[in-house]
C-alpha cells in the first residue's frame, strides 16, 4: 500500500493560547529538570531502561523493561523496543523507540473505534496507542510518530479521542520514575505537534481504508502514518518568542 508519511508539523506558536504556552514552558523546565536530576544520580532515562535485562545484549522486538511499565489504577503503559528498519515504512534511522499507551477504560462512552485487534477482549478492554518517540544510537530523542493499528496491537480510536486521552498518561513506578516524568513532559511540551500528527494519522488511515476497507489496519507494509522532528531547542525558542510577543 502506498502511503506518504506526513512529517512537516508547522506550528504557529503565536496562535496558541497563553495558558497552553505556559504549560508547554513548564513541561520544558520539567524535562530539563529530569535530565539534570538523572545526571546527578548517574542515571539515564534510556540507558537505565535498557539495563533492565543486563547483562543480556539488546535484542530487537524485546520489550524494555520486561513486562512493560504499567499502572492500571492511573491508566497508562509504556515500553521501549526496536525492530528491523524499513526505509519505506519508517524513513529515519533510530536505535529504538518508546511506545506510550492509555488503557481503553478511559475512552469516553459512545466513541466508536477506527479498528480493533482481530480478537478483542471486550470484557477486559485493551490499550490505546498515543505516540511513539524515537531515539538515535547516542540516546538522543529524534522523532515522534504515530502508527498503524497492528504495530502496537492497540484498540485504535479517532484522533479527537486520542488527543483527549493524552491527559491520562500518568503512572507510578519508582524504578523508572525519571523516564516516566520525561515521557509525560514530552507529551505536554510537544502537544501541538502531537495533536497535528494524530489528525494527520487519521487522514492517512482514510486513504488506506479506501484502498483496503477490510485489511487496512493490519497491513504490515505500513508502519508509521505521521511524524515530526523532536527538536527541543526550536520548541523552547518558539514558546519563549510567542510569550515575549504577548507581553
Amino acid at each position: 500500500m502506498n502511503i506518504t508519511i506526513r512529517d512537516k508539523a508547522s506550528i504557529d506558536f503565536a496562535s496558541l493560547p497563553k495558558d497552553r504556552l505556559l504549560a508547554m514552558q513548564k513541561a520544558a523546565d520539567d524535562m530539563i529538570g529530569v535530565l539534570q536530576e538523572a545526571a546527578q544520580q548517574d542515571k539515564h532515562i534510556l540507558i537505565d531502561v535498557l539495563g533492565s535485562t543486563s547483562p543480556d545484549p539488546f535484542t530487537m522486538w524485546r520489550h524494555y523493561p520486561p513486562g512493560d511499565v504499567r499502572d492500571k489504577k492511573k491508566g497508562a503503559v509504556w515500553f521501549y523496543h526496536a525492530h528491523s528498519e524499513d526505509k519505506e515504512a519508517r524513513p529515519w534511522t533510530e536505535h529504538g523507540h518508546f511506545h506510550l499507551f492509555v488503557y481503553t477504560e478511559h475512552v469516553a462512552d459512545g466513541v466508536e473505534p477506527i479498528a480493533l485487534p482481530p480478537e478483542p477482549d471486550f470484557e477486559n478492554g485493551g490499550l490505546c496507542h498515543l505516540v511513539a518517540i524515537s531515539f538515535d544510537h547516542s540516546g538522543t530523542p529524534i522523532r515522534v510518530f504515530t502508527t498503524n493499528r497492528w504495530v502496537a496491537a492497540e484498540w485504535q480510536y479517532p484522533a479527537e479521542e486520542v488527543i483527549r486521552l493524552l491527559d491520562y498518561f500518568d503512572l507510578d513506578n519508582e524504578e523508572y520514575a525519571l523516564t516516566t516524568r520525561w515521557l509525560k513532559a514530552a507529551l505536554q511540551l510537544f502537544r501541538p505537534q502531537i495533536e497535528w500528527s494524530l489528525i494527520e494519522r487519521d487522514k492517512a488511515i482514510e486513504v488506506m481504508r479506501r484502498q483496503d476497507p477490510e485489511g487496512f489496519s493490519e497491513d504490515t507494509s505500513v508502519e508509521a502514518l505521521s511524524s515530526f522532528e523532536f527538536d527541543l531547542g526550536s520548541q523552547i525558542d518558539g514558546i519563549e518568542n510567542a510569550l515575549a510577543a504577548d507581553e
